[in-house]
């Protein structure tokens, strides 16, 4: 019995160990990464102040938009869009309508559907998409010697790399954040009003009146959040890799369980 209550002891001590290597851990990567964020765009917008020719980092910029943004628009980010405007709006329409008055209904599609299921949905798809893509192009510069070729040759990596994938990944996230959460609650409503009542296109004035500057403020800010952060982890894992092709997969893997931590805590703060 005493062997017995030893071993618990010890498993439970084990468990309280890990736990807090884990957090310790997680706290030191978080102080990494916000001083990553705060050298990156320290450094880019001072070069942006000094030199008025930037059509490199401009370029850049497009080039991610483009790849993060519009090529996501179709088919991905519109198939789910009909898919979330189907089975999850419709449906809460229908549903709470018999529950609550209209400004209710609005209430919710608003707070719950615009404002937190989108751009949650929106980081994923960006972290999937761009930021793995991101992290792999960096890591294989950073074994393949082109990331200390840069620096031989004067070239701050910070800004030449990860100021414009900062940028990039925020206004996608922004952009492709205003379409699903616009799409998704039109077909939504759309869906109600073939399946329910046309009365329910009722919906769309409605909705349109009761959407409040503060929200939009609140909308942009944490999409702004989601897009750096995003950036900054692709980069920043893509960065530190240094021995081996191997540590290209595993710094990618870091990058996107990082990403999606982060995502989801930042989504929570707001929340709260």
């Amino acid at each position: 019995m005493k062997a017995t209550n030893v071993n618990y002891v010890s498993y439970a001590w084990q468990l309280v160990d890990l736990i807090g290597q884990t957090t310790t851990q997680f706290i030191i990567n978080v102080v990494e990464l916000v001083f990553f964020i705060i050298t990156v765009l320290r450094r880019g917008f001072s070069f942006i102040r000094k030199n008025k020719q930037n059509a490199l980092i401009k370029n850049a910029v497009v080039r991610e938009i483009i790849f993060d943004g519009i090529d996501s628009l179709m088919p991905t980010t519109l198939v789910m869009s009909i898919i979330i405007g189907f089975s999850i709006i419709a449906q809460l329409i229908m549903v709470l309508q018999a529950l609550g008055s209209e400004t209710e209904v609005v209430n919710i599609l608003i707070s719950f559907v615009a404002l937190e299921l989108c751009p949650l949905i929106t980081a994923i798809v960006i972290i999937c998409r761009g930021g793995s893509a991101l992290a792999i192009v960096i890591g294989n510069m950073s074994i393949n010697q082109e990331v200390k070729g840069l620096e031989l040759l004067g070239i701050d990596v910070l800004v030449y790399l990860a100021f414009p994938s900062l940028l990039s990944k925020a206004i996608s996230q922004i952009s492709l954040s205003v379409y699903f959460a616009t799409l998704s609650v039109a077909l939504g409503i759309f869906f109600s009003a073939i399946f329910d009542s046309p009365s329910n296109l009722k919906y769309f004035a409605i909705l349109i009146d009761s959407i409040e500057p503060m929200e939009l403020l609140y909308f942009l800010i944490k999409n702004i959040l989601f897009g750096i952060i995003i950036g900054a982890n692709a980069c920043y894992h893509g960065l530190h890799v240094s021995q081996s092709v191997t540590e290209v997969p595993q710094r990618t893997q870091k990058a996107i369980m990082h990403s999606m931590l982060s995502v989801f805590v930042i989504n929570a703060l707001f929340m709260l």
